[in-house]
């Protein structure tokens, strides 16, 4: 089954989610990170010893080896299929074996495979029927963003981001930002109120460390889109009431994507659209960045984007577009 690539209109706060199954319950993925979605071959799979216990081995994809994570053993599901194969972690092979599928997903300028036990279909929604996670459940423990309800079914969307940093902890954060030494640019950023909107509880945490540890210290994070949309609504009453201009009150926004209730677009061309926030600069880090999604940021007024987790390159985004920042490093 080739990888679907209805192109939505940008800004509209609509998502295509690939509804896959696992033990009888639906999950969803963003379709964005849907690369292909092929037949289960064991004959394509090489069986790594003494991986983590969800990577089942490496899988041959076209003139790549990639890894391989059996989600259902990640998310605490049974094989319906009842093969003991699948509690051992390895691939069936032979007539009866189960009848899976493989969900290949690039994300995070990374490519991995996912064993699935099957996919239904693909929907078109808006952001805003898609339900942020409780406070409790929403936690950096949490392995779920959020959760949509379709014809009777729940539906919850995964943290592909975190299952895979925690798995294949190497390489994810790499570009960790160090701290400058430069007394003048550390109070300059210092100085600048930031805005992060990331749905993610894992990411919004480390993002934001990243991000303090490079002297951006005023920083206030949220959930979801509509949560940083309602406190730029805020901030443009604080600002007209005081007859000052919003970006004395946020320098910079940066915003995930793909978020419950308002994507990360949406929340682009709202800013961008209204009068008293159209200057304040906003830069889009996602896993999702490609040349598709580079077009849809330039359509909604993105000053920037760049692809998670280019930490170091995001700090130097905020310097460039953060304007008393380019007097300090001079």
């Amino acid at each position: 089954m080739a990888k679907a690539s209805i192109l939505l209109e940008s800004g509209t706060n609509e998502v295509e989610i690939l509804e896959f199954v696992l033990g009888g319950q639906s999950f969803g993925v963003n379709v964005l990170k849907i690369q292909a979605i092929e037949q289960y071959d064991p004959k394509r799979v090489t069986r790594i010893h003494l991986a983590h216990p969800s990577v089942i081995g490496t899988l041959r994809f076209r003139d790549n080896c990639l890894t391989m994570i059996d989600l259902g053993k990640e998310m605490g599901t049974i094989d319906p299929s009842g093969d003991p194969s699948y509690e051992e972690g390895k691939p069936a092979c032979g007539e009866g074996a189960p009848n899976r599928l493989v969900l290949v997903m690039e994300f995070n300028q990374l490519k991995t495979s996912f064993l699935v036990h099957g996919v239904h279909r693909i929907h078109r929604v808006s952001w805003e029927s898609i339900n942020p996670l409780s406070p409790y459940l929403g936690t950096s423990d949490s392995k779920f963003t959020g959760s949509l309800q379709i014809e009777g079914r729940e539906i919850l969307l995964v943290d592909m981001e975190k299952i895979v940093t925690e798995i294949l902890p190497r390489g994810q954060f790499l570009h960790s930002v160090e701290a400058t030494d430069d007394v003048d640019l550390a109070a300059a950023r210092g100085s600048r109120p930031i805005l992060l909107a990331e749905d993610s509880a894992v990411l919004r945490k480390h993002v934001a460390e990243e991000l303090r540890r490079g002297g951006y210290t005023d920083l206030r994070t949220f959930a979801n889109g509509k949560e940083c949309y309602d406190e730029m609504n805020r901030l443009v009453g604080q600002a007209d009431a005081a007859g000052r201009p919003v970006t004395e009150l946020v320098a910079a926004l940066i915003s995930d994507i793909e978020m419950p209730a308002m994507d990360g677009l949406a929340l682009c061309r709202w800013v961008k659209q209204t009068k008293q926030t159209e200057d304040v600069p906003v830069i889009m880090f996602s896993s999702l960045i490609n040349e598709q999604i580079a077009t849809k940021c330039e359509a909604v007024g993105a000053n920037a984007y760049i692809s998670k987790p280019q930490f170091t390159e995001l700090v130097a985004l905020l310097d460039q577009h953060c304007s008393r920042l380019e007097t300090a490093a001079v």
